[in-house]
């Protein structure tokens, strides 16, 4: 029968009493989510008794008493089960008795629970392996903390509300996405918090620590030698959401256990390869928007939309003409090579500059060169923004734009451009399930995919996208408008096709919806997020731990 766990000021059972029986928690359990996650969660890097360590951390807090299972239905529950096998157990076991050793010789029983380990060990022919493993957990070592970390809290770094507040929305959802699969998330706000207090954290240990293209994993102790992420222990990720080149300076450090999140495959191997970096290929997912009203249906539908800024090409070519000369002459050669060949990744692009020149660099220059030369990379990014949407305009279409940039934009003149004041990430959810057609244009992520396609497509808009390698893994041309840079005059059609065929429309909006739901959620990413976790924590670990 399955019993409802609750915590007792009186009578129950206590920490201690838990800790030498744990048949006292046996049998199928249900305990609120929100008193499994205060007390750290269930542990992934523990292969057998996850619960019963589960249930001791919360017995530390309060006494147990199991009732019979009478749910309120306003809040959420876990299921907690005995496990199948008991094979792992002893590991566990010793686990455990690390984690405690401080209350059982507190109570005279340390030497007790260690001889029971051990003669049950003997018995079963694994004395050494055992002997070795307690030794590890007693004097907390690393191995120890690579399982230790399991139920501690996951920090993530909020702050920087560049492009209108996008980084801090990837923070709050990641976030609220992992505390909804049981995990205790806090948070630091570097916009509203000092700096300084980041070193109150100092020698803890966390799950993990993430950044959003955050510069804090790059501050330095005062010695101007260690960084402070040195003494933060546990896992570290930061997302990078542009090419990692302009992230150079905050790429240079070298400490264990961190790692880079990028949208694009091909960023994946610039980090590794350039930097050293232990990079994994992780978009941002998309934001499932709020059910639509009467009211909401009655809103303006729009043709085709496209959210975003507007960018003066020629501005940006004079800020490349102000490098000096040898700088110049191949910043204007790069920026014709990705102009001409707009399918090469920018670094690509760069290489076969100078190959063309018959110049060879070392990885470390070519870095080097690659930084000073990196506003090459807006400067065609603006130039194709614009070259879309004044084929889209010259072909009849009516585009809604959103940013107030684009009251300075030259392609004004056109009658079927309408230009609306800045949005919100909140109002883009809206704009977009108002919109027939939406427009992303990639920022020369080759291999990327990011918030905005599935924000699109969520949304229950088509999404029309420049091509990537990424796209290629799941979606089809049955689920969204894919064009080519150096073929615009097909992406005027295919919109027309469609503004002019509504069954299709709406069938290839539902088809991107669907596959969107299923693999671009935070939801998704989070769960993720967590096996990324348990693989590393595997292959890190000296000793056999666990995986969930």
């Amino acid at each position: 029968m399955t019993k409802i766990l609750k915590q007792t000021t009186s009578g129950g059972i206590s920490f201690l009493e838990l800790l030498l029986d744990e048949t006292l928690c046996s049998g199928s359990i249900l305990i609120e989510k929100e008193l499994a996650i205060a007390a750290g969660g269930i542990n992934p890097y523990l292969n057998a008794k996850q619960k019963y360590d589960l249930l001791l951390r919360i017995a530390a807090n309060g006494n147990l008493i199991f009732l019979p299972e009478e749910k309120d239905p306003a809040l959420s529950y876990l299921t907690l089960e005995d496990d199948v096998s008991d094979e792992n157990g002893w590991q566990t076991d010793c686990y455990l008795v690390g984690k405690y050793s401080a209350e059982l010789q507190q109570n005279n029983l340390f030497d007790i629970v260690l001889h029971s380990l051990l003669d049950e060990a003997d018995h079963e022919g694994r004395k050494e392996q055992t002997l070795s493993f307690l030794e590890q957990m007693i004097s907390h070592d690393g191995s120890y903390w690579k399982i230790a970390e399991g139920d501690r809290p996951i920090l993530i770094y909020r702050g920087d509300d560049i492009c209108h507040n996008v980084l801090n929305v990837f923070a709050d959802q990641f976030g609220a996405a992992l505390a909804d699969a049981g995990r205790n998330v806090i948070y630091f706000d570097c916009d509203k918090e000092d700096l300084g207090r980041l070193t109150s954290y100092m020698y803890q240990h966390f799950q993990a620590i993430i950044g959003i293209q955050s510069y804090l994993f790059s501050v330095k102790m005062k010695d101007e030698v260690h960084y402070l992420h040195e003494y933060l222990y546990g896992p570290k990720y930061n997302f990078i959401f542009d090419h990692p080149i302009w992230m150079k300076q905050h790429l240079m450090h070298h400490y264990p256990d961190f790692y880079v999140l990028t949208h694009d495959e091909n960023y994946v191997a610039f980090l590794q390869k350039y930097f050293k970096k232990e990079a994994v290929l992780f978009p941002p997912a998309g934001i499932i928007p709020p059910k639509q009203t009467a009211s909401d249906d009655s809103q303006t539908m729009y043709d085709v939309t496209f959210i975003g800024t507007y960018g003066d090409y020629m501005q940006e070519v004079l800020l490349i003409h102000q490098l000096d000369r040898s700088k110049r002459f191949l910043a204007n050669r790069f920026l014709l090579k990705m102009r001409r060949h707009p399918e090469l990744t920018s670094e690509a692009a760069l290489l076969a500059v100078l190959r063309d020149k018959g110049m060879v660099l070392s990885d470390e220059a070519f870095v080097s060169l690659f930084y000073e030369l990196r506003r090459v990379i807006y400067c065609v990014m603006h130039y194709y923004r614009y070259h879309i949407l004044e084929t889209l305009l010259k072909s009849g279409i009516t585009l809604d734009v959103f940013g107030e940039t684009w009251q300075c934009c030259p392609l004004c003149h056109y009658p079927n451009l309408i230009c609306h004041p800045n949005v919100t990430v909140e109002e883009s959810l809206s704009i977009w399930q108002h919109s027939k057609i939406s427009l992303n244009i990639m920022s020369w992520h080759k291999g990327g995919f990011t918030e905005r396609m599935a924000n699109i497509m969520l949304c229950g808009s088509v999404l029309a996208t420049d091509a990537t390698t990424y796209l290629q893994r799941d979606y089809t041309k049955e689920d969204m408008i894919v064009f080519s840079l150096d073929a615009l005059e097909t992406l005027s059609e295919q919109i027309q096709t469609l503004l002019q065929n509504e069954p299709l429309r709406q069938s290839i909006a539902a088809n991107g919806k669907a596959k969107t739901l299923k693999l671009h959620t935070w939801k998704k990413r989070a769960e993720e997020f967590l096996e990324l976790q348990k693989q590393i924590n595997a292959a890190e670990v000296i000793s056999p731990t666990a995986t969930q």
